[in-house]
């Protein structure tokens, strides 16, 4: 996340330049990336803020807040401003944001997404496993990605991985002894991605977790990079 978070600590990291310095210093060769202002403020315009930083900005990827489709708001309108604008991901917000994962709610926005391959970024907290269980059943195609997911999940996470491939999550909290190496042995590395959390938690945590994991070397290239460059690969940019 790059701009001034509302809950931000004295000290901390917001700005591009201290992102890129920080990507460097770890290793990181490029970055999803959203704007605080669409999870604070206003998501439109944290929206068309984010995409504007990243215009210029070849190892970024703009990452889009989604709310309900509403004043005339096409949600295919909605998709195909996002991949104009070089847009590779959804995130949403609904406990901040005030609104239903419900399909009465966010049913044809998530339809769309999941037509076009888009994945959508659900931060742990805003969302419960029952209603991810749903999402993932309801949009079967649709690259469910829950972020900060911490060590105590792991058991709703195996079952629903028994049922849903579509399911993902990000390293930045997924702190396991020795979890990525169980992952691994229950066939289930493709379904962990690399993730920061950044400025919220230190990049280099997300790094050591990767970089000394008992796992293989082609295991540890899914992890960091691979199985998300899989996902992006598979967006769909011409009408379905």
């Amino acid at each position: 996340m790059i701009g001034k978070r509302a809950d931000r600590r004295e000290g901390e990291p917001w700005a591009l330049d201290q992102l890129l310095r920080d990507m460097d210093t770890c290793g990181i060769s490029d970055a999803m990336v959203t704007h605080a202002l669409s999870r604070d403020y206003d998501p439109a315009a944290g929206n068309l803020e984010i995409s504007s930083i990243v215009s210029a900005q070849p190892r970024l990827h703009g990452c889009w807040a989604i709310l309900p489709p509403s004043g005339g708001e096409t949600p295919e309108g909605f998709i195909w401003e996002m991949l104009a604008k070089g847009v590779v991901a959804a995130v949403a917000y609904p406990r901040a944001h005030n609104y239903s994962l419900s399909e009465w709610s966010m049913g044809p926005l998530l339809s769309a997404l999941e037509r076009f391959r888009i994945p959508l970024l659900l931060p742990f907290g805003q969302c419960t496993w029952e209603e991810v269980e749903r999402l993932c059943g309801e949009h079967v195609y649709l690259p469910l990605i829950v972020t900060g997911v911490n060590y105590r999940q792991l058991r709703f996470l195996l079952p629903l991985w028994e049922k849903y491939r579509n399911l993902f999550v990000d390293l930045s909290w997924f702190s396991v002894h020795d979890g990525l190496s169980y992952i691994a042995g229950q066939g289930l590395i493709g379904q962990v991605l690399f993730g920061t959390n950044y400025p919220l938690y230190e990049p280099g945590a997300a790094v050591t977790m990767v970089t000394y994991a008992n796992i293989k070397g082609e295991e540890r290239q899914q992890v960091a990079g691979g199985s998300l460059r899989r996902i992006l690969g598979g967006i769909r940019r011409n009408r379905p």
